[in-house]
């Protein structure tokens, strides 16, 4: 193949899908257009809880995927039968677990509490042994110009830095959330300071350093400064060939149809949004027979059930539709059918410095938003772009209003942000949220950092 070669470091990769892959799946998608040869070292998907084989029919031909088998601390493990019957139908009582089982139990039981002292800097680590295995090989047989790692994991970064100090190749770390400054840290004080300096040798080393918000980058800069050779913000977007000939999917006339897709947890659920529509339903502010709101993804973890337990205390199951998993042309197709668009943020104090890479995807469907989140980039964009409505997911009041307002221009038809009435200029305004832009700014770093010319 003509062209330079760049190896892409992701852990995530399709048939694995989830909010963190559709960056590193564009990049390999668009990078060929500019002069870019693709290839991407993941892991082996055998088993990840959002599959989405769909999404490697977007990848042209010539990218190649190479996977590293990951090693397990603790192995998969099947569900236990329930119950036990005899050919006869009749029930039998299983046997009695063995010394061995019991103790095989408590080990894993052990080890799982025990992995956050012992897979740093993050669960991934075990896969980090056969990724550089393969990733020699794959640096030795491409002749590879450029590596780009992207976290999280931030395991990604540390099998880049290895190749790169082995190689000698240009190398770029990409972080779609910070490391040591994430909202989410592991609060063990030993663990944090090791990771403080793991931190540091990847800013030191890498020959450029990419972000997807202003924020993240700032924060970089003042704390990294004087170890980071290059810092560019390049955008997490939307891809303007997913929503082509796309068709609404799972509506229902008649209804103010409000739709989440994407995970749910503790810290980012829907409960004070269902207790809000509860006291208008109450209130005689919204009409119950109205109102939909369809969940799309992990609406609880398993083994947790806070959610579902909320819908059935408020009497909201007639109004709430949980669709499980879906293929992410048809999730796009249920937000396509959607009244309104569901963005729940996190609560944590820092969260207004993330965007939520959904974000992006409502943008380029052009529903109305109603965003959950704390003030920051997203909200600020939400307003720029008049995209919808905004409330802070602490503050039922401001949720309570924010849903009235989508709920009453619904109910008088006057709702006007699809795309086409976001002014001639809007996707001229939106371009560097555009996947292919994106990629254009990668590849125009990748020439940088090894010294061609300007595309």
């Amino acid at each position: 193949m003509n062209g330079h070669n760049v190896l892409i470091i992701c852990y995530g990769f399709p048939p694995i899908g989830g909010g963190g892959v559709p960056r590193p799946l564009k990049m390999a998608k668009y990078l060929g257009e500019y002069g870019w040869n693709v290839h991407v070292l993941t892991v082996e998907p055998a088993y990840h809880a959002t599959l989405d084989p769909s999404l490697l029919a977007q990848l042209p031909k010539e990218v190649k995927i190479h996977r590293a088998k990951e090693m397990q601390l603790i192995p998969n493990r099947g569900a236990a039968s329930a119950a036990v019957t005899s050919s006869d139908g009749t029930a039998v009582t299983p046997p009695q677990p063995s010394i061995k089982s019991v103790l095989k139990k408590q080990v894993i039981q052990f080890l799982k509490k025990m992995k956050p002292y012992l897979l740093i800097p993050d669960d991934q680590i075990l896969w980090m042994p056969n990724a550089v295995k393969l990733g020699r090989e794959i640096m030795r047989r491409e002749k590879i110009d450029v590596i780009f790692s992207t976290s999280g994991p931030v395991t990604n970064h540390l099998v880049a830095r290895k190749l790169a100090r082995e190689t000698g190749c240009r190398w770029i770390a990409d972080f779609r959330d910070p490391w040591t400054q994430n909202m989410h840290t592991s609060g063990i004080a030993w663990r944090e300071r090791l990771e403080e300096r793991m931190e540091t040798g990847v800013m030191s080393e890498a020959d450029a350093i990419t972000t997807v918000t202003a924020t993240f980058a700032d924060n970089f800069r003042k704390k990294h400064g004087a170890w980071i050779k290059r810092l560019e913000l390049i955008y997490n977007g939307f891809d303007q060939a997913d929503f082509e000939g796309l068709q609404p999917l799972h509506g229902v006339p008649g209804k103010f149809h409000a739709v989440y897709a994407g995970i749910l947890y503790q810290k980012r659920n829907p409960r004070l949004l269902l207790e809000a529509i509860r006291e208008l339903i109450d209130a005689g502010e919204i009409d119950p027979h109205d109102l939909l709101l369809s969940f799309a993804g992990v609406f609880d973890y398993p083994g947790y059930s806070e959610n579902r337990d909320c819908v059935e205390r408020l009497k909201l199951q007639d109004n709430v539709r949980l669709m499980g998993n879906l293929p992410h042309k048809e999730a796009l197709g249920l937000m396509k059918g959607a009244d309104a668009l569901l963005l729940i943020g996190d609560v944590s104090a820092d969260a207004g410095a993330y965007i939520p890479g959904k974000l992006y995807e409502y943008m380029g469907i052009g529903k109305p938003i109603l965003a959950l989140n704390k003030a920051g980039e997203a909200t600020d964009i939400i307003e720029q772009f008049q995209l919808g409505q905004v409330a802070d997911p602490e503050d039922k009041a401001a949720i309570k209003e924010a849903y009235l307002r989508l709920y009453r221009e619904w109910k008088a038809a006057a709702a006007t942000t699809d795309a086409d009435g976001r002014g001639a200029d809007f996707a001229e305004r939106v371009k560097p949220y555009e996947r292919r832009e994106q990629a254009r700014q990668l590849a125009q770093l990748m020439n940088d950092v090894i010294g061609i010319q300007r595309l």
